[in-house]
């Protein structure tokens, strides 16, 4: 049987391999035996179970390594998209999209003035969220509805006010590791961005609203 081949893919080198296998039938013998330039008096070949034993130790390093590895693995396969809206259509794609999943949603914005818009979408749109029963936190302008009078809207939805956000000019959704937004004055433009740093970062921009809002008094 050719031992050279298992040794090398084990991780010997040919020296390694070349010592090893002239040392292992000598047991303990003198140095000037086997090579005149090695810096010791003596070798002896260790026992070939000690192989299994150092293979033992290579796992048990590389399974504690492993989810570090996966985890940087993961890192370089996710993947960052952006994609940019016009126009009433393009708004409504973004909602579709925004809603098209069930998770937990969070969304803030100037939604007095995102009306004007949505006014001009199918109905269904402004009722995506709620038909599909997807539960949302929301910080928005003071506005009153009849939507959000509605046991449905209620359960699936924490309203906060913020007054300062009537002057704001677009609307922003964070959901999973996108972020959609739309213009709601001037030209109709939305994007959607799909960036896990990026969401995280905006959904720490929500909570510093949503911890300034007020629990809407319906």
């Amino acid at each position: 049987m050719d031992l050279v081949v298992p040794l090398k893919e084990y991780g010997l080198t040919d020296k390694e391999i070349g010592v090893y296998l002239e040392l292992l039938p000598l047991g303990t013998i003198n140095l000037q035996e086997i090579a005149k330039r090695l810096e010791v008096t003596c070798f002896t070949a260790t026992e070939p179970e000690k192989f299994l034993d150092n293979l033992d130790e290579k796992k048990r390093l590389i399974e504690g390594i492993l989810p570090k590895l996966k985890e940087l693995q993961e890192d370089q396969k996710q993947s960052s998209n952006v994609q940019i809206y016009e126009g009433f259509k393009g708004i409504f794609t973004i909602l579709s999209d925004v809603f098209k999943i069930k998770q937990q949603t969070y969304y803030f914005g100037g939604y007095k003035k995102s009306l004007d818009i949505l006014k001009h979408l199918p109905d269904q749109a402004r009722l995506i969220r709620v038909d599909r029963n997807i539960p949302a936190k929301v910080v928005i302008d003071p506005t009153d509805e009849p939507l959000f009078h509605t046991p449905k809207y209620k359960k699936l939805t924490e309203l906060r006010f913020l007054p300062s956000l009537e002057d704001f000019p677009a609307m922003i959704f964070i959901y999973g590791n996108k972020v959609a937004m739309f213009t709601v004055r001037g030209d109709l433009i939305g994007v959607i961005i799909e960036n896990k740093q990026f969401s995280e970062a905006m959904k720490i921009v929500f909570d510093m609203y949503w911890s300034q809002a007020k629990s809407a008094k319906l």
